[in-house]
């Protein structure tokens, strides 16, 4: 048997928020390897405020859980 024999591997995409995520096997489906995991650039978006600078906004809030 070769080490490789049974693998069904896929990729991973993930979009950061601004608390912790974990990647866990289960969450493969029928897959259970990764190859790739691709991360998401990290939201960030600036507006100008009424005293005449900027407000800066970093990160996302994670969706709430049903």
């Amino acid at each position: 048997m070769s080490s490789s024999e049974g693998v069904k591997a896929t990729s991973v995409s993930i979009t950061p928020y601004t608390t912790s995520q974990t990647i866990v096997p289960s969450d493969l489906g029928d897959y259970n390897s990764i190859t790739q995991i691709t991360v998401a650039a990290i939201a960030y978006t600036e507006v100008d405020n009424d005293k005449g600078g900027k407000t800066v906004t970093i990160g996302t809030a994670a969706p709430s859980s049903p």
